[in-house]
């Protein structure tokens, strides 16, 4: 009985001094295996509670708070902006087609370029880094004889005195050309009633509007710590 029990101590022994892992279910385990897999397990739950305790430290310190605003703004003055450009941008002054050219034509008349000088001076003055949006309109009583010689429609008079007001505008105020842009809308915007005599007059306009700056919203916000 001892030589029995002194040789399965010998065995025993033996398979511990190899560096043999005792056998489970026919198989050899891996006790390296299983440690690897428990130090990952901790290291993500480790990462969890960095990411948790941080979280709470910004909710502690108000920068949680102070992003989310920073967002909100963001969020407020893109909305603003795509506003004012479906808009056609935000209006410096509308004037009335009468006022501006000679009658029946798309040339420019003296009372019209004073009118368009002190435009362009508030331009220069007031928006010299913007683009601005000269926009022609027309009212829908058809064109004379002496307009149908030039003009095809309503559309290409109002085209060509947007164009006329913006070489004027540009003249006068010396920025960059690639800062105007022209368009023509013909009879398709109206602000009052073809039926009369002075809803017709109140169409037949140019509009001058400032576009907003360009901005770069690749980055939604911009904390500082």
């Amino acid at each position: 009985m001892r030589l029995a029990v002194c040789l399965s101590v010998a065995l025993l022994v033996s398979g511990c001094i190899s560096g043999q892992p005792p056998r489970t279910g026919g198989s050899f385990a891996s006790p390296a295996d299983s440690l690897r897999a428990r130090i990952a397990t901790l290291e993500d739950r480790n990462a969890a509670l960095r990411d948790s305790v941080q979280f709470y430290r910004d909710l502690d310190s108000g920068a949680y708070h102070r992003e989310m605003r920073a967002l909100r703004d963001q969020l407020t003055r893109m909305s603003y902006e795509l506003a004012t450009l479906r808009d056609g941008g935000t209006t410096v002054t509308v004037l009335r087609a009468d006022a501006l050219f000679e009658p029946a034509t798309a040339a420019l008349s003296e009372a019209g370029v004073d009118r368009l000088t002190s435009v362009a001076e508030q331009l220069r003055r007031v928006y010299p880094d913007r683009t601005f949006r000269i926009e022609g309109h027309a009212d829908t009583a058809p064109l004379g004889a002496s307009l149908r010689e030039r003009f095809a429609s309503n559309r290409e008079l109002s085209c060509a005195r947007a164009a006329a007001v913006l070489r004027r505008l540009q003249a006068l105020t010396d920025l960059d050309p690639a800062q105007f842009v022209a368009v023509g809308y013909g009879a398709t915007d109206p602000v009052a009633s073809n039926e009369t005599p002075s809803g017709r007059e109140r169409n037949r306009r140019v509009r001058v509007a400032v576009l907003p700056t360009p901005r770069d919203y690749e980055r939604p916000f911009e904390m500082s710590w």
